[in-house]
């Protein structure tokens, strides 16, 4: 079986900016319509929710695919045509989450110096 630590998308070809996962990295759902197949549906346990966060615990490539599985959703295994695993969710539903360091919104509200008095 292949052990991902890392992967980027294979999209830079078509001119779309790749995206890197790695294991412990934080994840945004950012679309939540996954495979429709009965099978698979049945083997996961929650689905992910729109604009939730979730943390990588394991990737698994399959079919030209990377699947994800998450800390926050654990499916009991099942069989698939990679053998006896996790249902995996398609990383194509998810972009890394950015962090924004909030000086940047503290200087906004931050009360502007005073003007000169003119004491003319």
């Amino acid at each position: 079986m292949l052990r991902l630590r890392e992967w980027s998308h294979p999209f830079a070809a078509a001119g779309v900016t790749a995206m890197t996962f790695h294991i412990g990295q934080q994840v945004v759902c950012i679309n939540d319509v996954f495979s429709s197949c009965p099978y698979w549906r049945s083997a996961v346990s929650t689905l992910p929710k729109l604009h939730m966060i979730y943390t990588i615990r394991h990737m698994r490539e399959a079919h030209g695919l990377l699947g994800l599985c998450f800390y926050e959703i654990v499916s009991p295994r099942a069989q698939f045509a990679e053998g006896y695993v996790e249902p995996a969710f398609n990383s194509k539903n998810f972009r890394p989450v950015k962090r924004t360091n909030i000086e940047v919104f503290e200087k906004l509200l931050a009360p502007a110096p005073a003007a000169p008095v003119d004491a003319t």
